[in-house]
């Protein structure tokens, strides 16, 4: 999947800045800290959780790369000594030391082939080193599905829509995955973050902050108003409009250690 072109708008992505901050949280609390660790977090965006991941693991030199230019600009605020960012795809990430912790937050679905992504980034950590992700789980939810639906509508199609499959994987997979890539620990799971939101319309701003910014990299800025238009019309016609409205986000959370070498 080639995300190259997708929208990232940091002010957008804050406006439910609590609700997506929760698994963060919950997967910080999964690693075990260790001293003077080497971090690297794929995926960083503006860099606000980075540094609150450098600060959680005392005397750690951590390194935040994201291949968005626009979320990247808010990171100059947070670099400090032993804190730092690069503007870097994570298919083009090929670090020169080994890593403590591989962390990331939100980013791994972006990207194909996660057997040979997760082989690839495994080989990168140190003897018992610790890899800690999490991920969406929610690409069968009316949210996705609908934007999916309308992807293949030939009217959007013809402007270049290409629909976005999920690359996740479940999680069985995953466990036999880390276990196979020589992961001697590891936790698994999936979570549903049960969140109340203001009404049936802030589905809609929730996703233009992420799964909508894949589509308005796609189509023009007319085309990308009108599949606007259609996608709030459907969720609003699957929902009906409420106030508030509860939305089950499932997430899958992974924390895995390496097998000393």
């Amino acid at each position: 999947m080639n995300t190259s072109k997708t929208k990232w708008n940091p002010e957008q992505y804050r406006l439910f800045e609590k609700e997506r901050n929760l698994p963060f949280y919950d997967l910080i609390h999964l690693i075990q800290p260790q001293e003077n660790m080497h971090i690297v977090d794929l995926g960083c965006g503006t860099g606000a959780l980075t540094a609150i991941l450098h600060q959680t693991f005392k005397n750690a030199t951590t390194l935040g790369i994201d291949n968005s230019p626009e979320m990247l600009l808010e990171s100059s605020n947070y670099q400090i000594d032993r804190l730092h960012f690069n503007e870097m795809s994570i298919d083009n990430f090929q670090p020169h030391h080994k890593y403590d912790l591989i962390f990331s937050n939100a980013c791994l679905q972006w990207l194909p082939d996660h057997p040979q992504l997760l082989s690839r980034l495994a080989s990168y950590l140190s003897p018992h080193g610790q890899f800690a992700f999490q991920l969406p789980a929610i690409f069968d939810y009316a949210s996705h599905t609908i934007a999916q639906e309308l992807a293949e509508d030939p009217l959007f199609k013809e402007a270049g829509a290409v629909g976005l499959k999920p690359n996740i994987l479940t999680v069985e997979e995953y466990a036999q995955l880390l276990y196979r890539l020589g992961f001697e620990k590891q936790i698994v799971r999936l979570q549903v973050y049960g969140h109340l939101l203001p009404s049936t319309e802030s589905v809609v701003e929730w996703v233009k902050g992420s799964l909508l910014t894949y589509y308005q990299g796609q189509l023009s800025p007319e085309m990308f108003q009108e599949f606007l238009k259609i996608y709030r019309q459907r969720i609003l016609e699957k929902f009906g409009n409420l106030s508030p409205f509860f939305i089950p986000f499932k997430r899958i959370l992974i924390w895995a250690q390496k097998k000393a070498e």
